[in-house]
């Protein structure tokens, strides 16, 4: 038989918890709102068209990102993506008419070069009035080594790159709070970052962004500025700040993934230094506007970008503590969708 022992001391509850999450006024959650609203509004080309150089390469990237999508369908249909070409001609040659080359246009080469492969390969007709521009601009790179287009995969490569324990993997990484306090090199991170590139994006636009902090006193000016790592802050090997791109988003439906497209890169980079044995602590960067643009004066950040979050990085000890962080079951997570 379970007994229970009645509190016999005056505990308000209510009051605690109000005290551990001071509640705001309806004035201060607008102005915060508002705050990310303005952002969005003024980098994003939500409203109006956004002509720095970046903004339109983003809109290349969504634009040509179409084409590689109907090469890799498993049955294509000929002259597929052809409200999308003008459009991916124009801005290329834009961009590069103006010294704004990047991996976007290199990325709407491949992919112009791999389509009309595609159609000579198999046959296909393309679309008449755009085949000899088509042909033209993909003849340009000659044989030149491009990104972008379609590649081939084998289960076979699949299972042979899966072949490991993923679930040990994944339970043996936590929140850690122990370092020994040695340096992590920039190559340590550059490899994880180049790593993390792989995690999904919408459109394949790439909006991410890493700023690195390495020596300790950049380290520690920069934990300054964050609340949550006393303690363990000061032994950690380097500090990553994670933002988003705001000028790579284009519709009101997008206000939202900035937060997801730098979430999922977060943990993509979580898991990348877990393989590589060192240890990782997620410093959330929850703050309202007037602590936001703090680290922002303190730092180079700009307007255009959102802080995701702060990633504490470091070398494990040979032994250390972990909190237990006990996950709820499946089924209170899992469940199938039924219409109302």
């Amino acid at each position: 038989m379970t007994t229970t022992t009645a509190v016999t001391v005056d505990f308000d509850l209510e009051e605690a918890r109000r005290a551990y999450t001071p509640k705001a006024e309806l004035p201060e959650v607008e102005s915060n709102f508002e705050y990310d609203r303005d952002r969005f509004l003024r980098h994003s080309s939500t409203r109006d068209i956004n002509p720095d150089p970046v903004a339109l390469a983003s809109f290349l990237t969504s634009a040509y990102h179409s084409l590689e999508k109907g090469l890799a369908m498993e049955v294509p249909r000929a002259g597929f993506g052809v409200r999308k070409i003008p459009s991916i001609l124009a801005a290329v040659r834009e961009l590069e008419a103006t010294g704004n080359a990047s991996v976007a246009t290199r990325g709407a080469r491949g992919s112009v070069r791999s389509y009309v492969r595609f159609h000579d390969e198999r046959g296909l007709a393309m679309p008449a009035h755009l085949e000899e521009e088509l042909r033209a601009f993909a003849a340009e790179s000659g044989d030149e080594p491009l990104p972008g287009g379609a590649v081939t995969l084998t289960r076979e490569k699949i299972k042979e790159a899966t072949d490991f324990d993923y679930d040990r993997f994944i339970k043996t990484r936590y929140s850690v709070r122990h370092f020994t306090g040695e340096g992590v090199t920039p190559s340590d991170v550059r490899t994880v970052v180049g790593q993390a590139l792989k995690s999904p994006r919408v459109c394949n636009r790439e909006s991410r962004r890493v700023y690195a902090a390495y020596e300790p006193e950049l380290r520690n000016n920069l934990l300054s500025y964050h609340h949550g790592n006393s303690g363990f802050g000061h032994r950690l090997g380097a500090v990553l700040v994670i933002a988003v791109d705001i000028r790579e988003f284009d519709m009101i439906g997008e206000r939202n993934q900035p937060w997801i497209d730098g979430g999922l890169f977060a943990m993509s980079l979580v898991y990348g230094f877990h393989a590589a044995g060192l240890g990782t602590c997620v410093l959330n960067w929850s703050e309202d506007r007037e602590h936001d643009q703090v680290l922002r004066n303190a730092f180079h950040i700009p307007d255009n970008e959102v802080v995701i979050t702060l990633i504490g990085v470091g070398h494990l000890p040979e032994q250390f503590d972990v909190a237990a962080s006990p996950a709820p079951a499946i089924d209170d997570v899992l469940s199938v969708i039924s219409p109302r």
